[in-house]
């Protein structure tokens, strides 16, 4: 479960598409795919302490017709493989493995990442599942001149999206609330992201927040 939110914290979340926007890049370009590419994360709970994450895109592969991207998730307590790929509309994921052999699960809809045109005001919904819960997200470009500055570097033009999402209550778990910012560079990918989750039960609020940083980047 713990693995499982630390994940869904980064919404986590290349292939040019054509230019979109007033100045920003296209979307492809802050969610670089190419082969080899590996980033290196340091998340901060503030119920579960501190963990690495690393993240390293594979060769693509043809699926169904389709060119998806793995990218191997390595959180040190086990390992997941999620399928990018990139269309007209963004750069989503099309699906998941449990191991590099599994059978693909598809993600219907699409879960878009990063939606075009990439500029403010931009915005879209998903949804997606935290441990056991689906919750419905909507994001919204907020910024694309950030500057953010982490382990790794300092980083310019960054894109900045907003999340707000909700979770129902499901059997015996209470409704669950989202509230996240993520910072992408041009060229390199997530380099920072600030989560709040909110789990209420019976009139409390149990409140987790997590802080992703971009360690290290070879490209």
């Amino acid at each position: 479960m713990r693995t499982a939110f630390i994940i869904a914290g980064m919404w986590l979340i290349s292939l040019l598409l054509p230019q979109t926007g007033q100045g920003a890049e296209p979307a492809a370009a802050y969610y670089p795919l190419k082969p080899g590419i590996t980033w290196e994360y340091t998340v901060v709970s503030s119920k579960a302490g501190t963990h690495k994450i690393t993240i390293k895109n594979l060769p693509a592969r043809d699926l169904d017709g389709k060119k998806v991207t793995p990218r191997e998730w390595n959180t040190g307590a086990g390992v997941t493989y999620y399928l990018v790929a990139a269309d007209d509309a963004g750069v989503y994921r099309y699906g998941e493995q449990k191991s590099e052999t599994a059978e693909p699960v598809v993600a219907t809809p699409k879960v878009y990442y990063l939606r075009e045109p990439v500029d403010r005001g931009t915005n879209w919904d998903i949804a997606t599942r935290m441990g056991d819960r689906q919750v419905k997200v909507n994001l919204t470009v907020d910024s694309i001149d950030d500057e953010i500055k982490v382990p790794a570097g300092t980083y310019k033009n960054c894109v900045k999206i907003k999340h707000e999402g909700e979770g129902k209550p499901e059997k015996d778990h209470p409704g669950l609330a989202i509230t996240a910012f993520e910072w992408y560079a041009p060229g390199v990918g997530l380099v920072k992201s600030l989560v709040t989750i909110t789990d209420r039960s019976k009139g409390a609020q149990a409140q987790e927040t997590l802080t992703y940083q971009l360690d290290s980047f070879k490209p």
